[in-house]
């Protein structure tokens, strides 16, 4: 543990070991304490991070504080972690502190929210072999494989009557118009409606020689890719690398562009070796 995270550390076991003598309600002010350890920890490597939400819940004496601390560390990396990839912890918690037993969520309705997060989070996370999806093409029965092994793939979920969407769409093709290395979009789209989907293909264009579309469906859901990669809404996207592997997820075209750019700088240099 650095010395910014042992220091805060100290204040917040302290904090805590006072807390135990409060209601419940008297321990909302310890959260600009747990804010300051996230935020010193941010950038700890993920097993760091882990131990060090092991350390701050197994250092709690009280059962009701050691409840509630977990809770509150779930809490923040379900509902908004500040750096992608960090979903990964309030898996790991759930599935130690909450799922093992050792602990339970309090709130019936946050213990149904975080059971459904992380049953629509673990496939998919960060640094994980992309889930393999059968998806039915524009014509034909015959399913198409997505992600391609060997080549590296956008995978776009979306809707097209999503206005999200729709802007998404638009600005997709200006950020793919530079990529320099052979790229699929595999666009799939989330709907029932046919006649909407067709409409959508037909107006939807990549300039670039080096981009390869694969349009795709799943109508009936057999593939469970909602689950597969968590999508409840749209849009969603995923960077997934040729060795098969999530190297973004949950990415806005601004994000995109920026991890591309890395990719396309890693391949030149691997060439240049």
């Amino acid at each position: 543990m650095n010395r910014i995270l042992t220091i805060i550390a100290s204040l917040l076991l302290s904090a805590f070991a006072y807390a135990q003598q409060l209601d419940s309600a008297r321990l909302a002010p310890l959260d600009s304490l747990l804010d300051e350890y996230y935020e010193a920890m941010i950038y700890e490597a993920m097993p760091s991070k882990l131990q060090e939400c092991d350390f701050l819940i197994e250092s709690c004496p009280d059962s009701l504080v050691r409840q509630w601390v977990a809770t509150r560390i779930l809490q923040h990396y379900m509902e908004d972690p500040p750096l992608m990839g960090e979903e990964a912890v309030a898996v790991y918690v759930y599935d130690k502190w909450f799922a093992s037993g050792r602990l339970k969520i309090a709130d019936d309705w946050l213990a149904f929210s975080a059971q459904l997060f992380v049953d629509f989070n673990r496939a998919s996370l960060l640094g994980m072999k992309a889930p393999a999806l059968e998806l039915l093409p524009p014509v034909g029965p015959e399913k198409v494989k997505v992600p391609r092994k060997g080549v590296p793939s956008v995978m776009y979920f979306y809707d097209a009557s999503c206005s999200k969407c729709k802007a998404t769409s638009i600005m997709l093709p200006h950020v793919l118009e530079s990529v320099s290395f052979p790229l699929e979009l595999v666009m799939i789209y989330t709907g029932q409606d046919g006649d909407e989907w067709a409409e959508f293909r037909a107006g939807f264009s990549c300039a670039n020689p080096n981009v390869k579309i694969v349009h795709a469906w799943d109508p009936e859901i057999e593939s469970d890719y909602q689950k597969q990669y968590g999508v409840l809404t749209t849009p969603k996207m995923f960077l997934v690398g040729s060795d098969g592997k999530i190297e973004g997820r949950r990415l806005e075209v601004e994000s995109l562009a920026q991890l591309l750019g890395i990719y396309e700088s890693v391949i030149e240099y691997n060439n240049q070796e």
